[in-house]
């Protein structure tokens, strides 16, 4: 993949970068999110010196949040180059091939405000963050350009079953904008979207 060069904003505190994968012909996207104690990279892929100081304009580098265990990307080059830690739900561990710092639990708050959800089911340690009005998620729900949103395929999934329940869950939080770790965001009315993702299908009667 090509580094990316251009951030883009979602809000006043979520930015995204991407980089798009020629063999699996999908976006790999990262973000960062502004806290009022410094900033968060999720999933980040390495960013060229032009985007970086782009990332360093956003305020001081507080740390990097892994959506799941197969996304430790460039991780590690993010920890050394700016010293910060990696925060990772707990689950993730296990599966992970990287250091990570700091284990994080179901609804626990992240150092500046965003919370973890764990989306069990998806990737091993599966979390989304919420900022606000925003969910960023990893691979529970893909969204690529042009496409419908739709769920992470069975065969990526730990458990799909139980992850359409974890999704369910989501519908608790109020939100209007989604992230995904592969695709373009929603911005505006995100929730009725995954609501009616999730809507169970009626079966015609014969």
């Amino acid at each position: 993949m090509k580094p990316a060069t251009r951030l883009t904003p979602i809000s006043p505190v979520v930015h995204r970068w991407s980089s798009f994968h020629p063999q699996w012909k999908v976006d790999f996207s990262s973000y960062a999110v502004t806290t009022s104690e410094g900033v968060y990279f999720v999933d980040p892929l390495r960013p060229r010196p032009t985007l970086q100081q782009q990332l360093a304009a956003l305020g001081a580098p507080l740390g990097v949040f892994l959506t799941n265990a197969n996304h430790e990307r460039d991780a590690d080059w993010f920890r050394k180059e700016f010293d910060i830690h990696v925060f990772a739900h707990e689950k993730a561990k296990p599966e992970c091939d990287i250091k990570l710092d700091i284990l994080v639990l179901d609804g626990e708050k992240l150092p500046g405000g965003p919370r973890v959800l764990h989306v069990p089911g998806g990737g091993a340690g599966e979390s989304a963050l919420v900022v606000g009005d925003i969910v960023l998620l990893g691979d529970a729900l893909l969204h690529p350009k042009g496409q419908a949103l739709a769920l992470l395929p069975e065969q990526y999934c730990e458990d799909a079953k139980q992850l359409a329940r974890s999704l369910r869950q989501l519908l608790d939080v109020d939100f209007q904008t989604l992230t995904f770790a592969h695709g373009e965001p929603i911005v505006g009315q995100a929730k009725a979207q995954l609501a009616a993702l999730l809507k169970p299908s009626r079966k015609k009667k014969p």
